[in-house]
């Protein structure tokens, strides 16, 4: 109990002098280099707000500060996205911290397309800063990913039912199922005012491409991987109350992420 009570003792000094400290001592105890009075030494352990340095309330955040620095001072012009995708961001405590964004246009970059169906076209870009992904409690791990862009056509006037029932099914199955490509989130073309969806991209295409060019050399337990990845992933689908009335093979697409 005594060495306990010495160890306390010096962990208490050496904040205290941390704080008192020039910049290069504090860069033993910030691993930011920042300067700022709010990255102190009750921050080392990571279990601090970003924003008002109180205790965390939550595993991912602090309710009452962080949430709402990723909800205000955006909207995609419609209230129920917008509260979808705050919802998201609220609940992501529960949701093994995934969450949706909704990312400023300008964030893209290398914008091609790449397909185009009924009622939406498809294209590959580079997103600038990557998603957030949290790590442990508030740190936040940012990067350039290369990902998919689609183009609600029509969208820029009426969300229609159809539409948000879309986005809304998107993101359930990508909470069940982990085979499914990552949704990311929303922007908007600034030109037409058309919503787009945000998600991982299907490197390898689809799987009707993957076999006609590669059958003979995919071997027999890759094949019957496929198929247990697509039972699977129906499966979850159906179990949410869905079914996909579009299913073959064009519409199942690949990917080189191993955990897909």
């Amino acid at each position: 109990m005594f060495k306990l009570k010495k160890l306390k003792s010096l962990f208490n000094k050496l904040n205290i002098s941390n704080k008192n400290s020039d910049n290069s001592n504090s860069d033993n105890f910030n691993p930011d280099n920042s300067n700022s009075d709010n990255s102190n030494s009750a921050n080392i352990d990571h279990k601090n707000c970003s924003y008002c340095n109180k205790s965390f309330t939550e595993e991912l955040w602090c309710k009452e500060c962080d949430p709402f620095m990723m909800i205000e001072g955006w909207s995609s012009g419609n209230n129920e996205i917008d509260k979808f995708i705050k919802d998201t961001i609220y609940g992501a405590r529960n949701k093994r911290r995934k969450l949706l964004e909704w990312v400023p246009f300008d964030r893209f970059k290398d914008i091609i397309q790449i397909g185009e169906g009924g009622f939406s076209k498809v294209y590959s870009a580079t997103w600038i800063d990557g998603p957030k992904i949290c790590k442990k409690y508030r740190e936040w791990e940012k990067r350039p990913i290369k990902v998919a862009l689609k183009r609600l056509n029509g969208s820029e006037n009426y969300m229609s039912a159809e539409y948000l029932n879309e986005i809304k099914i998107l993101w359930d199955l990508c909470q069940m199922h982990e085979g499914c490509l990552s949704f990311y989130g929303m922007t908007k073309d600034p030109e037409t005012e058309e919503l787009i969806i945000i998600s991982e991209y299907a490197d390898k295409g689809n799987l009707r491409s993957v076999l006609l060019h590669n059958f003979n050399n995919t071997l027999w337990k890759d094949k019957l991987l496929y198929l247990h990845w697509i039972t699977h992933g129906l499966d979850s689908l159906h179990k949410l109350g869905y079914f996909h009335k579009d299913f073959h093979s064009g519409n199942i697409l690949q990917t080189t992420n191993p955990n897909r």
